[in-house]
Order: C-alpha cells, then structure tokens, then sequence
C-alpha cells in the first residue's frame, strides 16, 4: 500500500493510481504508518523524514516540489505590511515550511517569534497573532478572503537560496524492497498525473471557491519528479538539520 498526502497539492498524483492502490492521510500519519509497518511507501514531509532518517530510506521517485509561486505556503495578516519582530503562529503541521519561512526572514533580517497552535485556518491562527502561516489547502481558501498576502513562502526561499523548496518525499521502511520495477511504475504515475490536472484544478476551483486559474497556477508550480534540483534541497536541508543537533 502507498501512502499519499490528503492534500490538493497530491490530487493528480492520487488520481493517476488505480482504485485502492493508495491511502491517503497527513503526512504525520503516513509516518506513523511507514513506522508500524501499515503502508510499504509513504509521503512524509521533509523535515520529518531527514529527523528519521535512521529508520527510513528515501524512494527516489514522488516528492512534493515547487519550481516556482508555491501558492500554498502563505505568510498573511490582518495587516498590510511587514515589521521586525514578527509574532507569527504556525500550525504543528508543517514542521518543513515553518523552516523555510525561518531561513527566508533570517535572510531578510527580520527577527520573529513564532509560536506553534494546533489550528492550520488563518482565522484561529490569527486570533493572537498579527501574522500566520498557513500551507495546503488552507492557503489555497486565502486566495478568496480579505486576508492580505504579504509573502509566498516557497517563492521567497527559492528566490533567496536558488533551490526549490520541497515539502515532501516517499520514504520506506528500512529492509523494504523498492527495485527498479516500483521506481519506474511510481514514475509512470507521474508522468501519467498530467493527465488529470484539468480536472483537479476545475474540481478544487469549486471546491475551494477560487478562479480556475488559480488552482491552474498551483499546478503549474507543483512537480512529482525527483531530480538533481530536489537533490540538492534535500542535502542542504539534511545539513541543516546535522548542524543544530550537534
């Protein structure tokens, strides 16, 4: 069983698998899975999986990148402007674009405190801040409010660090056997999820309540494929990571 992200962002790719071929969950739930022992392949954030990294093996196929507007991992406010000594509240659900964010106003050199909630709507999130990160599906809704977007997140980060931001990746457990054969189907249902982000982009238009062209844009910026760019992310992120815990 393979274990997809229960986001907008993963519709094509769910839709391009056949019928009970996937289960669909957060990506903390597919961990959890991928860790039991429930789901042989799983779509985990970056973040959590390089601080598991002695129990996983990363897939070298699906992942969760963008090469250009993110649209989904949003920096808005109530306010039109952004000051130093940001108070920002963040959903514990996305431990992978908070780090983003962090890298993104250190380099701006902008100071901020944030502080993590267990809500992931702009609405609670900015109940006792003046700012919010908001990712998924979540962000995708700001796009039809009267929230002022101040940043686009992934954009920021790959304009400052000429990387492309990547949110998730297939991993498997340890001593699973993922050979050329599953490599190149997964990267068949790549390929294959083109097909479907017409139908994706009209579907979430209206479920969202946002222009088609948004979600469209939203495609258009979101990839599947792993390749030497996602390389180079993953490392600069694991070392990151090496850094702070030594």
């Amino acid at each position: 069983m393979i274990g997809l992200i229960n986001l907008s962002h993963s519709d094509p790719l769910y839709m391009s698998f056949p019928p009970g071929e996937t289960v669909r969950n957060s990506a903390a739930i597919n961990l959890k899975n991928l860790l039991e022992g429930r789901i042989e392949i799983g779509m985990v954030s970056l973040v959590s999986f390089l601080k598991n990294i002695d129990r996983l093996e990363l897939v070298e196929s699906m992942n969760i990148h963008s090469r250009a507007n993110t649209v989904s991992t949003l920096l808005v406010s109530k306010l039109n402007y952004l000051k130093n000594n940001l108070k920002i509240n963040v959903t514990s659900l996305t431990k992978t674009t908070e780090l983003y964010l962090k890298l993104v106003l250190d380099r701006m050199g902008i100071s901020y405190q944030i502080k993590e909630s267990d809500y992931s709507d702009a609405d609670n999130l900015l109940k006792t801040a003046d700012y919010a990160l908001i990712i998924g599906d979540n962000a995708i809704e700001a796009y039809s409010g009267n929230l002022n977007i101040l940043m686009d997140i992934g954009l920021e980060f790959a304009k400052q660090y000429n990387m492309y931001p990547v949110y998730a990746v297939s991993a498997a457990s340890h001593g699973t056997d993922v050979d050329n054969s599953m490599l190149n189907y997964l990267n068949g249902r790549i390929v294959e999820s083109k097909k479907y982000i017409n139908e994706a982009a009209r579907l979430n238009s209206i479920k969202f309540k946002v222009k088609e062209e948004v979600m469209h844009e939203y495609y258009r910026s979101i990839d599947y494929s792993f390749t030497e760019p996602v390389i180079k992310t993953i490392d600069f992120i694991e070392h990151l990571i090496e850094e702070k815990e030594t």
